[in-house]
Order: structure tokens, then C-alpha cells, then sequence
């Protein structure tokens, strides 16, 4: 059993996360809301209480403009009959259009003190385990992630798959990424005759949704409260208590989540600063699980080394 730890994830999308269920004027705005207050105002929750979270960043939202996309093979899903850039200003850039594009944004993240882990939401969203989606996409997508990191100097580490629809995932190990949010109930673990070396995380998972609709009518406080449990869950018991969210879920309703989120943030620190728990990266956490597995089983690092079968027992 791992000691006592949490760790954050963010999927940071802008516009690009919803644009297929609907897309309206208020898609936009919301996106343009999180690129100009969203995001820094959380960033800077995270910094002053000296976190690290995962910011799990559409690829393509990562660049100033549109990159040429006609290397993409199409996806045909029946909920979306139009082409998948239909909505996308082709010719646009950040200054024009940033519920799209987000460079700004990254190199804010990428200097942020405690360092921040970046890592990817796929290149332009699409719905991996979704009927309509191709291995060819699924390998392009995957290339044009790790041609981003290269340019940016970003480590194909962690990736979180749109709406968590997890699949090919030996295309995911082969393109580089070394751990991703899995959709299971299991906290840490290697796929069996899927993966050799993918850590896939997720734990005691609570994901804390936008205020948008119904959600509007839950108390501040009942949610703040459910996440306190899940810090004295994991203080007492040990293991990892993953809390994930969008950035963009600050929007509804605003600031009322971001308020509950800054409590979180503030209460986390002071246990993190008395030792009775720490906060990792999920390429951290999937780094010490490698590392312990190597020493146990007396492999080196590298990705062929690590046995094909085998769960993970140490973390609950």
C-alpha cells in the first residue's frame, strides 16, 4: 500500500471539449472565459499553496493557430455527421480567437512555481473508445501529440483521453506516453496483454463537476465536504485520492467553484506541509511505481523490460 497521496488532474480543452454535443455562442464564450480568467485564476490557487497538478492540454490548443490538419484520417460518429475541424477557424490565431488556442496559456503553465506536469487530452479531442474512431486516427492523433512535445519540449509523459473513453492503448505505449487516467476502479495498475509499460491511474476518484443546470442547487459546502472525506480517507487509510476536473467548469456560476476549489487547494497544503500526505504528478506517481516494480523485479527502466502481466498491489 502506497502512503498517503493525492493527485490532481486538469483537462483544460477551451472550446474544443463540447463543440460536438452543442455549439453556441455560450461554448464560446465559456472558452474564452477560461483562456482570460479561468485558467490563470486557478494556476495561481495552485501556485500560492505550492501544488502540483496534471494539466492534461488538448494538443492542439497548445499552438497560437491551427496547424495543418489534413494528415488526420476522418472520424464518422453518428452524433457528429459534420467533419471533426468543421467549427475550427482555420485561419485564425490566439489573439482572435482564443476560445480555440491557448499558447499563452502553456508557456504560463510551463513557468509556474511548483513546477506543473503538462500533459495531453489528445490532439483535437476526439472520442477514442467511441463507435466511428479509427486506429489510424488514433495513431495520428497520438503523432501529432508527441510532434507538439518535441517543438515545445514537453515529455510525452501523462495523457487523459476525452471523456475518458480509454482505448488503443498499445498505440498510446508506442508513441511514448508512459501513464494514463483510466476509466477502472483499479488505483494503479499494468494492463494485462495490452501494456508492458502504461501505468494507468486513477484510485479513489472524485471528479468535481461544473454548476451549470440542476448541479447549480447543490450546496457549496456539500461539495467542499465530500472532498474533505476523501482527504481524511486517504490520511487514515493511505492509498490515492485522485481529484480531477475542467478548468472550464469554473465558468458556470461563477466564482463559486473556484471558491470551493481554492478551499480545497488551501487545506490540501497544510496536510501536504505536515506530512500527513503529499501531492504527486500522475507522471510522478507512474515514475515510483516503475521505479519499485524495476527494483523488485530486477529490471532496468526502459519500456520492454517491464512484465507483460501483473497488477499493481501496493496501491488501494
Amino acid at each position: 500500500m502506497t502512503q498517503p497521496t493525492v493527485v490532481i488532474s486538469l483537462d483544460l480543452e477551451l472550446s474544443w471539449g463540447s463543440f460536438d454535443l452543442s455549439f453556441d455562442d455560450e461554448l464560446l464564450k465559456m472558452g474564452r472565459w477560461t483562456h482570460d480568467i479561468g485558467v490563470p485564476n486557478l494556476l495561481n490557487h495552485l501556485t500560492r499553496n505550492g501544488i502540483s497538478a496534471s494539466w492534461a492540454v488538448v494538443g492542439a490548443m497548445m499552438r497560437p493557430s491551427l496547424p495543418d490538419v489534413s494528415g488526420l484520417p476522418e472520424v464518422n460518429y453518428s452524433h457528429f455527421s459534420k467533419p471533426w475541424f468543421s467549427y475550427i477557424p482555420k485561419y485564425g490565431d490566439e489573439s482572435t480567437h482564443p476560445e480555440w488556442f491557448g499558447a499563452s496559456l502553456l508557456k504560463m503553465i510551463k513557468s509556474a512555481k511548483p513546477e506543473q506536469e503538462i500533459g495531453f487530452h489528445s490532439f483535437s479531442h476526439v472520442l477514442f473508445g467511441w463507435p466511428g474512431m479509427t486506429r489510424e486516427r488514433a495513431i495520428a492523433e497520438y503523432r501529432y501529440c508527441a510532434q507538439i512535445a518535441r517543438e515545445l519540449g514537453i515529455p510525452t509523459t501523462c495523457f487523459v483521453f476525452p471523456r475518458n473513453l480509454v482505448a488503443y492503448l498499445a498505440e498510446l505505449r508506442d508513441a511514448g506516453f508512459t501513464c494514463f487516467r483510466d476509466a477502472s476502479e483499479l488505483a494503479f495498475r499494468f494492463s494485462k496483454n495490452k501494456l508492458k509499460s502504461i501505468g494507468a491511474i486513477l484510485a479513489e476518484s472524485f471528479l468535481i463537476r461544473c454548476e451549470a443546470g440542476w448541479r447549480k442547487y447543490i450546496p457549496d459546502s456539500s461539495r467542499l465536504r465530500r472532498l474533505r472525506k476523501g482527504l481524511e480517507r486517504v490520511r487514515r487509510n493511505g492509498g490515492i485520492f485522485h481529484v480531477w476536473f475542467h478548468p472550464e467548469n469554473l465558468y458556470a456560476e461563477w466564482p463559486r467553484l473556484e471558491n470551493v476549489v481554492a478551499c480545497f487547494l488551501e487545506e490540501l497544503s497544510v496536510q501536504v506541509r505536515n506530512g500527513d500526505l503529499r501531492c504527486l504528478t500522475m507522471g510522478q506517481l507512474a515514475n515510483e511505481f516503475r521505479t519499485k516494480v524495476a527494483i523488485e523485479q530486477g529490471c532496468n527502466l526502459s519500456p520492454a523490460s517491464f512484465p507483460e502481466a501483473g497488477y499493481a498491489n501496493y496501491v488501494t
